[in-house]
């Protein structure tokens, strides 16, 4: 059976007329009838009751609608899929991600979406967490990844991969040689942190609210942008900071070591983000992709 057969069926069940059908698919009456006449022949059994009124299904015609009715969304889901790969102007996906995944993750995962989907075009937007879940909620990014937990009745948020900052010190640091400092050495030395509405320093909030500590309690010396910064600043010996241990590249380990602080545990989540009423195809093909990639990872 071929495609239009299967159209005639489920348009002759919607409509319960022969005639109606027929205009609504711009085919004559018989031809209709012909194409209905060969389904309950393949089936050997009658599908619809004829009646003054039009027609309407039989229980065997029931079921064969539902499956009619998945088989041609199925159909018309594959010829979707095809043309997005064959299509020679594919839609651009915008993504946004907040300055660790964007340097450290999403190379492998747009790496993996590119074999998925051979023609695939996207823009990256690389802000804090707080920033990329806004502009997914005003419609300004297609897809976020964030490092900071964040709801909205709107926005459907889905973690997928797990992180634990780390207090780092420069190797020349007095604290480079020790496993662990309390909460109180911790407190008085020199911080290096990212800006507000960055996921490490939400993170470092949190932690410290369980312990009942402000932020502002610290001894704040400076409030950067990005990661990089931070670290060179940490190598000119300014402080010490709370970095994802991503962020350190092996050509970089032999220029920080990582401390642990007495009490503070430093956890998060990263999430991805998409609105809930936006969601295209290329972006379900990328959702795939960073809930599958990361961990492979880590």
């Amino acid at each position: 059976m071929n495609e239009q057969v299967w159209t005639t069926f489920k348009m002759v069940a919607e409509v319960g007329s022969i005639s109606q059908a027929a205009r609504a698919l711009n085919l004559s009456q018989s031809a209709v009838s012909q194409q209905i006449q060969m389904l309950e022949q393949s089936y050997a059994t009658h599908l619809f009751v004829r009646t003054s009124q039009g027609v309407h299904l039989t229980e065997m015609g029931e079921v064969l609608y539902r499956y009619v009715t998945a088989l041609l969304r199925l159909i018309h889901e594959s010829q979707d899929a095809v043309q997005e790969l064959t299509d020679s102007r594919p839609q651009v996906l915008a993504i946004g991600a907040s300055l660790t995944i964007a340097e450290y993750l999403l190379p492998g995962i747009l790496a993996e979406y590119c074999r998925d989907m051979l023609n695939a075009r996207w823009s990256v937007t690389m802000a804090n967490s707080r920033t990329v879940f806004e502009q997914v909620l005003n419609h300004t990014l297609d897809i976020g990844l964030i490092e900071a937990p964040m709801v909205d009745a709107q926005v459907v948020v889905r973690p997928f991969f797990d992180d634990q900052p780390v207090v780092m010190v420069a190797r020349t640091h007095p604290w480079a040689e020790r496993q662990e400092v309390t909460l109180e050495e911790f407190m008085e030395e020199p911080l290096i942190l990212r800006e507000p509405g960055s996921g490490t320093r939400m993170a470092l909030e949190n932690a410290l609210g369980y312990e009942g500590i402000d932020l502002k309690q610290l001894n704040i010396r400076l409030v950067l942008g990005t990661t990089h910064a931070i670290k060179q600043m940490m190598l000119k010996g300014l402080g010490v900071s709370v970095l994802s241990p991503l962020t350190i590249e092996p050509r970089e380990r032999d220029l920080f070591a990582s401390v642990q602080v007495a009490g503070l545990s430093l956890y998060r989540t990263f999430s991805l983000v998409y609105h809930r009423d936006a969601m295209t195809r290329i972006g379900e093909r990328f959702v795939q992709t960073v809930m599958r990639v990361p961990a492979s990872m880590a």
